[in-house]
């Protein structure tokens, strides 16, 4: 299976969440399309996994009606990752130099069973999250020499409340920008 940007964004954050809770991402067992099985046995084989334990669950999408029904199933009181990746802007210079940019966002999230309930009960769950989020912020840093796809994040990051109403859910939300030259190797395709 050939690595690309998404590929590589799944399996890079699906080590920090419990092997446990990725295993629902999968509620198929098996698809016909090539490439579900190969990514269901990486998950399966990966030697870095559960680093951020207490996350329980992974979520992983641009579709909100699926994470919808994805996070509406997670139990109250655990904590979710949940990566959504947006636009990719593509743009060619008069020297035909490709340049792809990526929006990304990760959120740290945890279910509430009263979504109104008690603001100091939000204000600790908040601050968790916030401190696992920036825990995997930390671990992105440190990686960029590493991992392909880091190289290339932007130097600023945004840190901001998330607050779904829609998903009985408070957490912290990460937005960045992934930039790259070529990313989807057009330039090699006749």
């Amino acid at each position: 299976m050939t690595e690309s940007l998404l590929i590589e964004l799944f399996l890079f954050y699906a080590r920090f969440p419990d092997r446990e809770g990725i295993s629902p991402l999968f509620n198929r067992g098996k698809s016909d399309f090539p490439g579900y099985s190969a990514l269901w046995e990486k998950i399966a084989a990966m030697e870095e996994h559960s680093l951020l334990p207490e996350i329980s669950q992974y979520v992983f999408g641009p579709n909100f009606d699926a994470v919808s029904t994805r996070v509406n199933n997670i139990p109250y009181g655990k904590y979710y990752l949940f990566v959504d990746y947006g636009e990719i802007d593509c743009e060619t210079d008069r020297s035909s130099r490709m340049r792809d940019y990526a929006h990304l966002a990760i959120t740290v999230s945890c279910r509430l069973k009263d979504f109104s309930g008690d603001l100091i009960e939000q204000l600790v769950i908040s601050d968790r999250c916030l401190a696992l989020l920036t825990a995997i912020r930390a671990d992105m840093i440190r990686r960029q020499r590493e991992v392909y796809w880091l190289k290339d994040i932007s130097g600023n990051h945004t840190l901001t409340p998330f607050l779904a109403r829609e998903l009985s859910s408070t957490g912290w939300t990460m937005l960045f920008n992934r930039e790259g030259y070529d990313t989807f190797q057009v330039k090699g395709k006749p």
